[in-house]
């Protein structure tokens, strides 16, 4: 059977590879992902301080936990990966779960963030909702890559963002989330 990045996924999520083989591929196959990952999140994290930065300030204070715990996620993942690429090989896979459970969860807070604010202004909630879309799909990108998939919330919220993975380069997603604000007149709002 000739092992494509598709059909390794599939093994891998199916558990069929193992030991020293599985990890070894995974470790090749997955290298890139995970730069890509840390790459990423000082962008997505700076697109969701801007974000922060159109909210009003009332609304804000009410948002304070929520943007806290995003914040703390984005946090988590940087560390789980770090940890991830120093851990000996036979901790590999626990590691590895542990950046899918992160990706998620910066997936979860951010659909939660997204249901906990109240945003009257058309335009303000087109920016934002673009901007979390954007931030959202490029994360739900990276979870086939390494064996995962986007987990459905146990939560039920009132109003979510559709996920739809799009890989994208560090220099397109800030092409990307920068148009989204240009397109709603918030010229002053960039991620670089």
């Amino acid at each position: 059977m000739v092992i494509t990045r598709r059909n390794f996924g599939k093994l891998v999520g199916a558990g069929a590879l193992g030991g020293t083989l599985g990890m070894t591929t995974m470790g090749l196959s997955c290298g890139s992902v995970f730069t890509d990952i840390e790459n990423y999140v000082p962008i997505g994290l700076a697109a969701f301080q801007e974000i922060i930065s159109l909210v009003a300030p009332a609304e804000a204070a009410v948002l304070a936990p929520i943007i806290a715990i995003v914040k703390a996620t984005f946090a988590d993942l940087t560390s789980i990966i770090t940890q991830y690429q120093n851990a000996p090989a036979a901790d590999k896979a626990t590691w590895l779960g542990k950046v899918k459970t992160a990706v998620n969860a910066v997936i979860a807070e951010l659909q939660q963030f997204w249901n906990d604010a109240n945003l009257p202004d058309g335009g303000l909630a087109s920016t934002i909702s673009g901007v979390l879309q954007i931030i959202l799909s490029t994360l739900a990108a990276f979870l086939p890559a390494i064996g995962g998939a986007v987990a459905v919330s146990a939560k039920k919220l009132g109003k979510t963002l559709p996920v739809v993975a799009k890989k994208r380069s560090t220099k397109q997603l800030k092409l990307d989330i920068n148009a989204v604000f240009m397109q709603y007149g918030y010229t002053g709002h960039q991620v670089y």
